[in-house]
């Protein structure tokens, strides 16, 4: 039996509001209590041991439904009660040693409430037995709390538990490596609009460092980090400009993993990945709407229905969507979207289940972002002048931004027995685009008066096919309890691109970007690169999480993969048609591994040290012929992570050292030409992670994040070499609170406020200058008006900031975002 202390919190079902009803003349607010960790597989057994256990309690007097919350959840009971019987009731001081039902009833002392067991080892909480003058009984209570899962919604900002590190349902403090959970709550809270702003304030990750709504292109520890669906991938390495982008009100929520992970799901950067997890049906029936309306003309509206299919909840579904129309800070830039993702669970049988997952997205966007010289952005102009973020360098009515894209998934379970399980995940992705613009390429003279300007034209075809076979046992061996995985992923993805550059006017295109005049003509392309690739890769991976007693965890993993790509690249002249290229094969396989131990200790502290690897495949060849190897990645973690049982708080500190090796660099041998590479190049992260979500019963919410980072091109034949890699700051924090009234005439009222700092960068590969660090702050203001209706107002960059978010050299700087405001009506029924 695993004991207490390692049951998941308190957990409120699917969606992000802090009350959830069921349908009928009674709503119901689900009070979701912790089961254990082995409960959900032994059902109403294991409840009942745990509600058995005695444990020490000193509760002072408090709104009773945190009271029941707390008690619930270190007990690890299910109960169930109607939202208005806790309203406005203060709970009684629970001071002692008790079982957990007898906590709660002591909870309940004087409130009118009393405490029933059901038939199926769970609780309610219903009104004490009163004479009834007309004889008349209460409607009975239908909602039933269930746990956290490691797919599931998340109550507030804390979660307890992942797959993305195992690919199991595995504790986050019994993890051997940094991992964070950004909870749909949370994102509701700061109604983060992207993928990108739901990860701000989580440590060791930068993503707001342009403004770009086309794409997420986070970093983690210092490394470009590909981005998986539902534990699947999402973008590849070789996509070009056609890359997925994933509606963040689509999403359950969003995981940060740091560190090498290809041990698990092959292929990747070495500083980590971000899992999207994508909501799924609900228990109970869930219904949404929101309305919209913001900075830049922006006017939204959303809408989130679950429900069951049939009367015995064999299926149920679930229909989100989205349509936007909007502005953007760029003048003649558009960000409108429409998005649609229905969903259906399905039990198959008492052991299988199957939820079928699919969605709609098309994005039609000009091109938001500017690529800028840095005088007239980080600097004045020789004569003193700064161009405004506002400023668009392309042409009305020229520069596009169509993307189309689908995809149809499912998940498949099933038991053989409480301790085998098989799983299989599927997804089919394809994606189109259709891209054309004009952007600016550097000042056309030492006046610096007017930008030189060139054409792009871009048509891109992605279709994609992945599946991961898994087959997880649960025994023991002796003292050691072991989680074993085995499993054979495949992937295969097919990209088809036809890209070309050209001039604009008379050639240069001379725009004057502080009094623009538009209308210059778009000359033909004249030629253009079609290439046509195919991506294969087959991966078999062995997993065994070992548990020695009740404190020591050892993970041990292993993989091999076998990569291949197959490129054909033509030069097509546009007049004659005429095409020169090449078919380049390449062939890579490598093995990854990872080695972690954790210590779990009574209080809540879980050291652990870890040391993992990566791979990368890269394309091309060196001078003599020779198809480059894949990158590779290895690193040593070593940090601790705090969560007491029954408390609503997350804590990590962590230092790793971090090392990519295989990196291309300039080929020493001159006579080879400039373009020439060879494999010798090697970069290093190394750093400080520190990270905490935290919540209080009296309504208040914090998150805290610091980072140090360290990196350095420490190999390579080129003129970085002992030099940090552009928009890599070394130091970056952030905090955000938000309080919410529990009682008193203005009960449901919260307030939010953050603040985001990133330290200065460097702004090109040679260090040779600098952009400045920048403090950026955040707000909200919300209002729970009953159990329908909520009403928020959110700013980010609340004052307004002007601010460079990163420059690549000296003729690429972009504006980070400027101040966006939204207000947002939400009813639910």
């Amino acid at each position: 039996m695993i004991p207490p202390d390692h049951s998941p919190g308190t957990r409120r079902s699917a969606g992000s509001s802090p009350v959830r009803h069921a349908p009928g003349a009674h709503r119901t607010k689900r009070l979701l209590a912790a089961l254990l960790a082995c409960g959900a597989l032994t059902g109403a057994s294991g409840w009942a041991q745990a509600a058995d256990a005695a444990r020490d309690y000193d509760l002072p007097a408090a709104p009773l439904s945190a009271t029941v919350n707390r008690i619930a959840r270190d007990a690890g009971l299910a109960v169930t009660v109607e939202s208005s019987l806790l309203e406005g009731k203060v709970g009684a001081p629970v001071r002692g040693r008790f079982d957990g039902p007898e906590a709660l009833r002591r909870a309940l002392a004087g409130t009118g409430l009393e405490l029933v067991r059901t038939d199926l080892g769970s609780y309610t909480v219903r009104p004490a037995p009163q004479p009834a003058a007309d004889g008349g009984t209460l409607a009975p209570v239908r909602v039933v709390g269930r746990a956290e899962t490691a797919t599931g919604p998340v109550e507030g900002y804390v979660a307890r538990r992942s797959a993305t590190a195992t690919k199991t349902d595995t504790p986050l403090i019994e993890t051997p490596q940094s991992i964070s959970v950004v909870s749909r709550e949370q994102m509701r809270d700061r109604e983060v609009q992207s993928v990108t702003e739901a990860i701000l304030y989580s440590a060791g990750i930068i993503g707001d460092n342009a403004a770009d709504v086309r794409y997420d292109k986070p970093v983690i520890r210092g490394f470009a980090a590909r981005q998986f669906l539902d534990g699947l991938y999402v973008n590849y390495y070789s996509s070009g400009y056609n890359m997925p982008l994933i509606e963040p009100y689509g999403l359950e929520r969003v995981e940060i993993l740091r560190g090498p992970s290809s041990v698990l799901y092959g292929a990747n950067s070495p500083g980590g990945l971000l899992n999207l997890v994508s909501k799924r049906p609900t228990d109970t029936p869930l219904r949404e709407i929101n309305l919209q309306a913001g900075t830049n003309s922006r006017l939204q509206g959303s809408f989130d229905f679950s429900d069951a299919v049939d009367a015995n909840g064999v299926a149920r579904f679930r229909l989100t969507g989205l349509v936007r129309d909007s502005d953007t800070q760029t003048d003649h830039a558009r960000d409108n979207r429409v998005f649609l993702a229905p969903s259906l669970d399905l039990k198959l049988s008492e052991r299988s289940r199957l939820t079928l997952l699919a969605s709609y997205q098309h994005d039609k966007q000009g091109t938001l972002i500017n690529f800028l010289p840095r005088e007239g952005t980080l600097i004045p102009t020789v004569d003193g002048r700064t161009i405004p973020s506002s400023f668009f360098s392309g042409e009305p009515g020229y520069n596009t931004f169509d993307r189309k894209q689908y995809s149809l998934g499912y998940q498949f379970e099933h038991r053989f027995s409480d301790a085998l399980v098989f799983r299989q995940n599927a997804r089919y992705m394809r994606s189109d685009l259709d891209y054309t613009g004009v952007y600016a390429v550097g000042w056309s003279s030492a006046a610096q008066t007017h930008l030189r300007r060139a054409s792009l034209r871009d048509e891109g075809k992605l279709d994609s096919v992945v599946l991961d076979n898994q087959l997880q046992a649960d025994f023991g061996t002796g003292p050691v309890r072991h989680t074993a995985l085995v499993g054979l992923d495949y992937q295969r993805a097919k990209f088809k691109e036809s890209q070309g550059y050209g001039t604009v006017g008379a050639g240069l295109g001379l725009l004057d970007p502080f009094s623009p005049e538009y209308g210059q003509s778009i000359n033909p392309i004249p030629s253009f690169t079609r290439a046509d690739q195919n991506q294969r890769q087959l991966g078999i991976y062995a997993q065994d999480q070992m548990k020695f007693g009740e404190r020591w965890i050892l993970v041990a993993s292993a993989r091999k993969d076998w990569a291949r790509s197959d490129t054909l690249s033509e030069r097509v002249v546009a007049a004659t048609g005429a095409a020169t290229g090449t078919n380049t094969p390449v062939d890579q396989s490598d093995f990854t591994y990872r080695l972690g131990m954790v210590y779990r200790s009574p209080s809540g502290l879980a050291p652990y040290v870890s040391h993992s690897t990566s791979f990368q495949p890269q394309a091309g060849t060196d001078y003599a012929g020779t198809p480059f190897k894949p990158t590779t990645g290895k690193q040593t973690e070593i940090g601790v992570k705090y969560q007491p049982a029954g408390s609503e708080s997350y804590v990590i500190a962590s230092v790793y050292d971090l090392r990519q090796q295989n990196v291309l660099t300039a080929d020493p041998d001159l006579s080879h030409g400039p373009s020439a590479r060879v494999q010798t190049g090697e970069i290093r992260s190394r750093g400080l992670e520190l990270e905490g979500a935290f919540e209080f019963d009296n309504g208040l919410k914090l998150l805290g994040a610091y980072t140090y980072m360290d990196m350095e091109v420490t190999r390579s034949n080129a003129a970085d070499l002992h030099k940090t890699p552009t928009n890599r700051p070394r130091h970056m924090a952030s905090l955000w609170a938000d309080y919410t009234l529990r009682g008193g005439p203005l009960q449901g009222l919260g307030f939010g406020a953050g603040v985001r700092y990133m330290g200065s960068t460097w702004g090109d590969a040679g260090n040779t200058f600098k952009v400045g660090a920048v403090a950026l702050f955040d707000a909200a203001l919300h209002y729970q008006l009953d159990r329908h209706w909520r009403f928020s107002l959110n700013a980010s960059n609340l004052f307004d900031k002007s601010y460079i978010g990163s420059c690549g050299s000296a003729t690429t700087c972009y504006y980070g975002y400027r101040r966006t405001v939204l207000a947002t009506a939400t009813y639910r029924w």
